[in-house]
């Protein structure tokens, strides 16, 4: 994302986000209800929510589980659908900062470029 509109979208006061999004390209399945519902790519992430591109069209407030492979386990994270559109679902996970979507998050972007524990939605101890 361009340093100018990360700048606007700081500014819009529209934006309700807390976290600060990094750019990613992991397949996810999403849960409904104890069943796999659909499947999608993980666009963006940030330690309060997501923006999944998929097919699946679901109510806002719908609960989802949303899984992805982590070395050769599988994790999931139970998140809510926030806003929907076309391409795919805003989501907010249930669980803010859980351990493993922070892991992913580091792992991504790596500790140089971006400290998590900076973000304002990173719980402090």
């Amino acid at each position: 994302m361009p340093a100018l509109e990360s700048v606007r979208r700081r500014s819009d006061p529209m934006e309700h986000r807390w976290g600060q999004r990094i750019p990613l390209d992991v397949p996810v399945s999403l849960w409904v209800e104890g069943r796999l519902s659909g499947r999608g790519l993980l666009r963006n992430a940030s330690i309060s929510g997501a923006y999944i591109e998929t097919a699946l069209e679901l109510p806002i407030f719908s609960p989802v589980t949303v899984t992805f492979s982590k070395a050769t386990a599988q994790v999931g994270t139970d998140a809510a659908v926030v806003r929907t559109d076309t391409g795919g679902l805003g989501i907010e996970w249930r669980n803010m900062a859980c351990p493993e979507i922070v892991a992913l998050l580091e792992r991504t972007c790596g500790r140089r470029e971006c400290d998590l524990r900076d973000d304002p939605a990173y719980p402090h101890a």
